[in-house]
């Protein structure tokens, strides 16, 4: 029982100290109930009344209130803070010390509005999408189609200098030393050239991803205030205009800034980094990196990193890193990668890499790197590698590499290794299956080898080995390839033969020459799973009865290797009968000295 009466006791004294000090609060001064009835008294006589019925004292500033005032008040049963508000039309605000009831001036409201209305000063219409600005505090607002616009400002310092902005009007600045409700400001019509550089600047606005991203009002104003540029440390946004610079957000220059979804800035001298995308009106230095894409329409001079699509407007020097695409309007001086295709509009120096696509509409002086296809407009000056097609335009003094194709437009002075290549005017080396170029003074080496302007022939001879033969000679007198085959016409010693060889011409006489060739020959005997071949180096004098026919005749030196297959009954033998022949230790091998002799005739447009 005295342990239960002994907690009552402690919880009944701990409510009534936790209630004394509200109930002392209530019976506050203000709280306390006064009447006061005066008919033009001074303001002091009628403060003296309150603090008398209330037993406390008042303390206020002379210069804030003037006790010679006359005033009319009657208030019955009312408390302090009332009387005083009806007094004072609620123009201060009160404190309590002690016995004192200190009377002060109301609290500064933070925020205030200024608005207003803009006309045209000689059709004297409104002006819709007008931007109206300060420069010191970086807000601002746009009119709306009447003409009427409502600007927030957090700082009250007055006066407060304003510009309204419009495209196709002068700049007007007005200064507010008041608070004004609903100003009313003219502005007039001025014809204006555009800077070039803010046609520049705003072009990223005008990309598809700008109009997409950016809402009209935001690209309004990007023209309306474009000679207008600010550097501050850093800004923070959520979406275009919804930052910490709210729409002013595209004209300032920041050493940071982080974008949550997407940022509009005008620019960036140190870091920027976004969710989703980046949209830069001026130039990017040092780093860039977006979720989605980063659109600029200055220089970039750092890194840029896009998990979707980079695009600048000017020129890149640095690092460009896209997972799909990187477009870059005029020179890349650096690295361009991309996950899918890249594009340089101008020229390139450094390096271009992409996973299907790559293309410069200017020169490039350096390497061309796509999985399917490069593309240079302009001279090229190093290496193109692709898997499937590379085109270069103009000269090139380097080389292209390909699975597929390679396509010089102008002089080749390098190399070109492919399955088919073709150049204008081949100075360098050709390795493929199939060579095209226009003139050569390099080395075609394939398969098939055109060159249109040559000493490309076809010849009919006959030889030791089949009475009819035909070849056709691909290239130019210094270097040209051979294609062949022969056979006989009839009797018992019949034989098929064909192959591919190589071959150099000599004029060291107007009329009179020689060439020399080497041969692989296959012959055929009944079966193609089994044939003998025939390793053969021929030479021989030539002269030329026009400028298109040519005799020629000469020695030849052969090799045999059956390969253990036995000649069938019918076919031509090896070597052949009557002929100077050449043991070679090995029964399956045989070699002689032969002939050939025949015509040809030149369809090229050399000589």
């Amino acid at each position: 029982m005295n342990r239960t009466f002994t907690l009552l006791t402690t919880i009944k004294f701990v409510v009534v100290m936790l209630i004394m000090p509200c109930a002392a609060y209530a019976q506050g001064i203000l709280n306390k109930t006064v009447t006061v009835s005066a008919q033009k008294e001074p303001v002091s006589a009628v403060l003296k009344s309150i603090s008398d019925q209330g037993k406390f004292y008042f303390s206020y500033n002379s210069n804030i209130i003037s006790g010679d005032s006359l005033v009319t008040i009657n208030v019955a049963q009312q408390s302090v803070k009332q009387v005083l508000d009806q007094l004072f039309s609620s123009k201060y605000q009160y404190r309590e010390k002690g016995d004192y009831l200190i009377i002060l001036p109301a609290a500064r409201e933070k925020v205030f509005y200024i608005s207003g209305h803009i006309f045209d000063q000689e059709a004297n219409v409104p002006v819709d999408y007008a931007s109206i600005y300060s420069r010191q505090l970086l807000v601002s607002t746009l009119t709306d189609d009447a003409g009427h616009f409502r600007l927030r400002i957090k700082d009250r310092s007055l006066p407060l200098s304003l510009t309204i902005s419009k495209v196709g009007y002068g700049d007007t600045t007005i200064v507010i030393s008041q608070e004004d409700a609903d100003m009313r400001v003219n502005i007039s019509q001025k014809a204006v050239d555009l800077d070039p550089l803010i046609v520049r600047y705003s072009e990223g606005e005008s990309t598809w991803l700008g109009r997409f991203f950016l809402s009209a009002k935001l690209r309004a104003q990007s023209r309306n205030i474009g000679r207008f540029f600010v550097a501050l440390p850093y800004q923070a946004s959520l979406t275009p205009g919804l930052g910490t610079h709210g729409r002013m957000s595209s004209q300032v220059v920041n050493k940071f800034s982080l974008n949550l979804l997407g940022g509009y800035t005008a620019g960036v001298n140190g870091a920027e980094i976004a969710g989703g995308f980046n949209i830069s009106k001026q130039d990017v230095r040092y780093a860039q990196i977006a979720g989605m894409f980063n659109v600029v329409s200055g220089d970039v001079k750092g890194v840029q990193v896009a998990g979707f699509l980079n695009h600048i407007l000017d020129s890149l020097g640095g690092v460009q890193v896209s997972g799909f695409g990187g477009i870059v309007r005029q020179n890349i001086q650096g690295v361009q990668v991309s996950g899918f295709a890249g594009r340089a509009g101008a020229a390139l120096h450094g390096v271009q890499v992409s996973g299907a696509w790559s293309s410069v509409r200017g020169d490039v002086d350096g390497v061309q790197v796509s999985g399917a296809y490069n593309h240079a407009s302009g001279d090229y000056s190093g290496v193109q590698i692709a898997g499937g097609l590379n085109i270069a335009k103009k000269d090139i003094s380097g080389g292209q590499i390909t699975g597929g194709v390679n396509i010089g437009g102008g002089k080749v002075r390098g190399f070109q290794l492919g399955v088919l290549n073709a150049a204008r005017k081949l100075q360098g080396t050709q390795l493929g299956i199939i060579n095209f170029a226009d003139s050569s003074s390099g080395l075609s080496l394939g398969l098939i080898n055109i060159i249109r302007r040559s000493t490309s022939n076809i010849s009919v001879y006959a030889t030791e080995i089949a009475p009819v033969n035909v070849a056709w000679k691909m290239g130019t007198h210094k270097f040209y390839s051979i294609l062949m085959a022969g056979s006989t016409t009839g009797g018992q010693n019949k034989v098929v033969t064909f192959g591919a060889g190589i071959g150099r011409e000599f004029f060291p006489f107007k009329k009179f020459g020689f060439f020399t060739e080497i041969f692989n020959q296959n012959i055929f005997s009944k079966s193609w799973e089994n044939i003998p071949f025939v390793y053969r180096f021929q030479a021989a004098v030539t002269y030329k009865l026009n400028k298109r026919l040519m005799l020629f005749a000469g020695p030849s030196f052969s090799v045999y290797d059956s390969d253990g297959v036995q000649t069938e009954k019918g076919y031509k033998s090896f070597p052949p009968k009557g002929y100077p022949d050449f043991q070679m230790g090995n029964k399956d091998m045989a070699s002689w000295i032969g002939w050939q002799g025949g015509l040809s005739w030149r369809y090229g447009r050399g000589l």
